[in-house]
Order: C-alpha cells, then structure tokens, then sequence
C-alpha cells in the first residue's frame, strides 16, 4: 500500500477522514489535474462523489493558486501532510478543508477529500456539495482520420461534444458533419496538407450537433501518412466555440457602432495617441472635403490657416487627457467659409492611460451665421451700423471697471440741430439717410478703438478710451465737430447739416457711466444754447456719481 509522508496508508487517511466526516465529498482526479470516473474500489459508499472537470472549477477564484500549489505537491510528495483551507463557489463563506490523496498505487488515481472545517460548521450541518452540477462538457478531443478524412477512430470527448454515437461518426467522412459555409475552406485545408507534406496544419471549421446547432473546433492535422506507426491523419480538436461568441459579438458591436456612426448628422473622427487617423464616417468627409487621410493634420487641410494653430493646440490637449470644445472656420479659395464645431473627447484605457480621441465634427454655419445676426441686431442700430444705447451703455459701464484711474474714458455727446425740421419737411425716409450719412462721419473721424453708438434719435454718443486730459477729449470733439461744417448730400438733394456737441472726462473713479453721460449731455445743451458752434467741456463742481448697486 502507499504511505503519506507521516507513515501512515493512504487508505487508512482516507477511512480517517470519510467515517469521521459522514458529510464529506471527494472526486477522482487524473494524473493532469482532471476529475475522472471513481473507481468501485474506493471506499465512498455514502459520501458525495462530486462531478466537475477539475476540482480546480470547484473553488473560489482567490483560492485557486492555493489549491494549484498543493496539486503540485501532491503529484511530487504523495499525500499532503497540511491540507489547504479553501472556499468553495457554492458556499463561498463556509470555510473547507482540502486533502489531496495520492492513492495512484491503490485506487489508480488522486483523491481530493473536501471536509467541513471545524471553525466553519457543527459536525453533521449538511452536506457540502447541493444539487449535483450539469457536468462541464470537455472541450478537447482527438481523432484518427484516413486519406480521404474519413474517421478511422474518435475518442469518447467528441462523441460528447457532438452528442453523437462511436458509430455514428466512425467510418463517415468527417466533411458529412462540417458546415456546408466552411466545405471549400475544409477542402483547402486538407489538399494543402496533402500537397505540402507539411507535419501540421490547423484551420477553424463548424461541425453539427446532435441537436441541429453548430460547434466551432479547431483542428490541428498532424500528416502522419507516411509513418509506418500511424499511416493516417491525426487530428487534435478544440472546442473554441465561446471565443468564437465572443468575437462574434465584438464584430456585431463594431457593426452596429459604424452604422451608429454612419447614421449620425455630425461628421466622427477617431485618432490614436500619436494623432493617427483610426477612423472616419462618410460625414466627416462631406464636412471637412477631401477623403480619409493618415493623420489628423493631412485630415484638417482645409481649416483655415488662421484657426489651425488653435485646433492643433485643442487635439494635443486632448490626447493629454483634457476634453474641449471649439469652433473653428472652414474653406478653399473658391468656397465660402464654412464654420465647424469641433467636440473632442479623450479615449482611455482601463488603467487611465489616454489612447486617443474621438471627435465629433458640426457644421454650424447656418446656427453661427444667425447668432451673429442675433449678436448684431442686438448690438448695433439698424439705421446707422452704430452700437445701439445698451451696448454704447455696457461697453461705457465695462471701460470705466477695466481703466487705470489716470486713463479713464471720455464721452462726447452729439446731437443734430432741427433734425424734426428734416422730418417734416423731407419726410422720415431723408430722415434716416442722414442719421446713416452722420454716422459714416462720425465713424471715419475716430481712432480704430473708439465707439460710436446711437443713443437716441439723432443723438450719438462717441466713447474715448483711455484718455488722459480733458484736453484730449476736446481734441476728438473739434474733429468731429468740423465734419459738419460739409454739407450732407441726399437723395433730395443737399442739406446743410449742424450738431451740438458736449464732453466729459472725470478722473473721480466714482463716476458711472450714467452719470458721465448725463455730463456730456449737459453740455451739449449748454453748447445748444449758446449757438457758438464748438463743442463744450463740461465743467460742473459737483461730480454725478455712481448709483448705488
């Protein structure tokens, strides 16, 4: 008989440990780690007899590697003497004590005795095992083929894979249980293997079940034809059926992610980490002109010159890891510009390491070219393109935050002597031509960063920035006071046109815009009043300051 390490039978451990543990399970393990059939003379009579490939597959996944080292031992030293506490997956907070048995020179096999732990349950709580698993189907087998790829033999794991008989597979061409899609590449195959004499040839085909459905095996030919000891064919066969699913449903998402992409309004872009073009929709190409290009500078040709700085900056941010959105412009030189939105948003992987970018691309000239209409009409007066009085206020409101207090802003008011007589006269529509004609006077007298805005209706107000004397406010007054010493010409003819023009300038930072205008326009009166023809200077002792906010 066997001895354990300790000297005792190996028959005499397992009676030990089977009559005092009436609720223990074992299994019979090959020599290569897989379950097989218990043999009669075992003595396991009332005692689960557990069925699963491997007793491996019986056990939580953290304790595995445990159960692998004692299996190594097992197969190196015999019986262990310190069995293994595991958990098994059925019950994985009930702690089991692992034997593992070399009863090879008894039984012909390894023995794995799983038992209660003591710190786990009371004696007699139960069984370990419940309901007896559906056993696990194997997923290897081998068979002996002719010339002709008839089975000459087949071993009992592909009749249970096939769920067909040893007669119904033995003398049959094995191309009778092949797909009818794969008899061509089949066919192949094998005269390749017959013409080259090649040792091995392997190839992926589908044969029928038993049931009607279709398993995936690969096939490993072994051309043992010329050896005396075999004259056949060998051939080693895997079940890769699940790794077939598995690609199967990776081609269906990449499927249903390019007819996604494919459908979408805004054009798709994928890059790698290095700005590799990785893909692109039919849209994107409609968008952007031009076909699909290898990197993401060739792909963005036709941006202008003067937003591709900006976009470069926005993809090498992104593939940094930070997500951005911009808008950039569009065009050739014999196209209109066209504006785009640009969305970019980075890829990772699992670990957080960024792997390119996905990028979704808008056209959004339409949308864009009506907020500027909107932005216009909301800042500039129809009849004269000046700002109308908000944004004359707002843009008065935001230099007097942002000025040095030695550099305020000067507001030079103007106002249209008889302007009603005009009206009256020549009608609204001579009106509006010459509130346009004093606005394009206006507007031509300035500096390139003053303001010209239309505040009321023939009153304007012209807003200086940054001005350090009220003297030099008083200059930009005169100059557009001497534009209506010209007459203005009509289309009813030509008028004589004169204006009333006042100025402020305050360096009393508690100034607001409203009360600086009310400065400039007090002065105008004054120079209404006093017909003199030449702007005044506002010069009141008592600031009008802020409102209170």
């Amino acid at each position: 008989m066997g001895e354990n390490r300790a000297g005792e039978s190996v028959d005499g451990t397992l009676l030990v440990l089977l009559e005092g543990h009436p609720e223990a399970a074992l299994c019979a393990v090959g020599p290569d780690g897989i379950t097989v059939t218990m043999p009669d003379s075992v003595p396991a009579t009332g005692h689960t007899v557990v069925s699963a490939r491997s007793p491996v597959d019986l056990v939580v996944a953290e304790d595995r590697v445990a159960v692998v080292s004692a299996w190594q031992r097992a197969r190196t030293t015999g019986a262990v003497p310190d069995p293994v506490t595991i958990r098994l997956t059925g019950e994985p907070t009930r702690p089991v004590v692992l034997h593992l048995l070399d009863a090879r020179p008894e039984h012909g096999v390894f023995l794995a005795v799983f038992v209660p732990s003591d710190d786990g349950v009371e004696d007699g709580a139960g069984v370990l095992f419940g309901p007896e698993p559906a056993p696990v189907p194997p997923r290897f087998a081998r068979v002996r083929q002719s010339e002709v790829g008839v089975f000459l033999e087949v071993d009992e794991a592909l009749t249970r894979i096939l769920g067909l008989t040893h007669d119904e597979l033995v003398g049959h061409l094995s191309l009778d249980f092949i797909h009818p899609d794969d008899h061509e590449l089949a066919i192949n195959n094998w005269m390749d293997m017959l013409a080259s004499r090649e040792p091995v040839s392997r190839v992926r085909l589908r044969h029928r079940r038993l049931d009607g459905s279709w398993v995936w095996m690969e096939i490993t030919n072994h051309n043992l034809l010329e050896d005396s000891d075999h004259g056949c064919v060998v051939a080693e066969m895997i079940d890769i059926s699940d790794e077939m699913a598995a690609h199967e449903a990776l081609r269906a998402r990449q499927q249903l992610l390019e007819r996604l992409a494919e459908a979408l309004p805004v054009g798709v872009v994928q890059v790698d980490a290095e700005g590799g073009v990785v893909y692109t929709n039919a849209r994107l190409h409609a968008i952007l002109g031009g076909p699909r290009a290898t990197t993401v500078d060739e792909q963005l040709a036709t941006v202008l010159p003067e937003d591709r700085d900006v976009l470069a900056d926005a993809f090498g941010a992104v593939l940094g890891g930070l997500d951005n959105d911009l808008e950039v412009r569009l065009g050739t030189e014999d196209e209109e510009v066209r504006r785009s939105l640009f969305s970019l948003r980075a890829l990772t992987t699992e670990t957080g390491e960024v792997s390119g970018a996905i990028v979704c691309v808008a056209d959004v000239t339409e949308s864009a070219r009506l907020r500027d209409e909107l932005h216009t009409r909301a800042t500039f007066d129809d009849i004269t393109r000046c700002h109308n009085r908000a944004s004359t206020m707002a843009t008065l409101e935001r230099l007097l935050s942002e000025s040095a207090p030695t550099r305020p802003p000067a507001v030079i008011f103007v106002d249209l002597d008889r302007f009603k007589d005009v009206n009256d006269r020549l009608g609204h529509a001579a009106g509006d031509e010459l509130l346009s004609a004093v606005a394009g006077r206006l507007l031509r007298a300035v500096r390139a960063d003053d303001v010209v805005g239309r505040i009321g209706g023939d009153e304007f107000l012209v807003i200086r920035p940054g001005t350090a004397t009220a003297a030099q406010a008083m200059t930009t007054a005169k100059r557009l006071a001497e534009t209506f010493r010209h007459q203005v010409s009509l289309k009813t003819g030509r008028l004589r046109c004169r204006a009333s023009v006042g100025v402020a300038w305050s360096p009393d930072p508690a100034v607001d815009a409203e009360g600086l205008v009310a400065m400039a326009d007090a002065a105008m009166y004054e120079a209404k009043r006093s017909r003199c023809g030449h702007p005044v200077l506002h010069q009141a002792h008592t600031a009008v300051h802020r409102h209170d906010r």
